[in-house]
């Protein structure tokens, strides 16, 4: 029997900082002791100035200093702080990461992008029993975006990490809100060029049948809306699927108004107004891209994925707490 461990994992992304304190061990999670997740848009303005501003680090301190304190009552055996994609670009990096340790006594471990994805692969496929593979996981963050194929929820083929994500997509492309049609046409070619060369790779497998699988805030929010989720239930989104026609249809809605008035719609949270339509179309592209007609949606991904593996005992994850 797998040596079940108590630990805690803060996931620091390019839009949100979110944390998990479970019992676990390599191949699965147990039991969740507390969960929680703060919109702090640490990437905000990345896009033009390959930097942080000094506001989202102010931010994003702050819930670091909350989510360490709250942590410590746990207790936990393991802490893991993981750094993505705004991090990965940033050019003043080592500067926010020693702000983020002197403000919240924590030490940011900044992972690689093939790492997140083959995390996120992990965390993804957890709980889906009754999806067969193989598999296709697409996470759609805030800077960056992962395609990872693979035969079985414990191993994967091949890994890639674009650095696209709807943050920086929004901030760098769109200049009309709601975005005009000359836009969403010069944005569609950007993004087949960006992920043309993971498509290639990943579109002969996807022909031999493998299943694909959404994940992250993007994808997860996408299926709240369709779903009028007024009160966001993990349970009723992990492992539900979605259909090109239905994400098409939530598109058309989103774009016809401006980022404000979305705020209205059941199921989108305050502070995902502004990007939910780069995730949404980033979505319908990939799927037309990989001539996918629907997909399957994990609400779980890079937080659990660093779960397991910390439980499980690999190196160069757990940092000083």
């Amino acid at each position: 029997m797998k040596e079940r461990k108590k630990v805690a994992v803060v996931d620091i992304g390019t839009n949100s900082v979110r944390l998990m304190v479970a019992e676990a061990t390599g191949r699965e999670i147990e039991r969740v002791l507390y969960q929680d997740g703060r919109i702090t848009r640490l990437g905000e303005g990345i896009a033009a100035t390959r930097t942080i501003a000094r506001g989202a680090v102010e931010r994003t301190s702050s819930v670091l200093t909350e989510f360490s304190e709250r942590i410590r009552s746990y207790s936990p055996d393991l802490v893991a702080y993981v750094g993505t994609s705004a991090l990965r670009q940033a050019s003043n990096r080592e500067e926010v990461l020693e702000r983020f340790f002197h403000d919240a006594g924590v030490r940011v471990r900044v992972i690689p992008g093939e790492e997140e994805a083959a995390l996120t692969y992990r965390g993804a496929l957890l709980g889906l029993s009754g999806v067969r593979g193989p598999f296709l996981v697409v996470d759609i963050g805030g800077g960056s975006s992962e395609l990872i194929v693979g035969e079985s929820s414990q191993s994967f083929w091949k890994a890639f990490s674009v650095e696209v994500g709807v943050v920086t997509l929004t901030e760098g492309w769109f200049r009309n809100d709601p975005p005009l049609e000359g836009e969403f046409s010069q944005v569609r070619r950007y993004l087949e060029e960006r992920f043309r060369d993971s498509v290639g790779v990943i579109a002969p497998y996807l022909a031999s049948g493998a299943r694909l699988v959404g994940t992250a805030g993007s994808v997860t929010t996408i299926l709240a809306l369709i779903r009028e989720m007024a009160i966001y239930d993990p349970a009723k989104v992990h492992g539900q699927r979605l259909t090109q026609r239905e994400i098409d249809d939530l598109f058309k809605r989103l774009r016809a108004v401006p980022s404000r008035e979305r705020l209205s719609f059941p199921g989108l949270e305050r502070g995902r107004e502004d990007i939910i339509l780069s995730g949404t179309f980033i979505l319908l592209c990939l799927l037309a891209f990989l001539r996918q007609s629907e997909l399957t949606v994990s609400s779980y991904g890079l937080r659990e994925g660093v779960v397991l593996d910390l439980a499980g005992g690999v190196e160069g994850l757990e940092t000083a707490r």
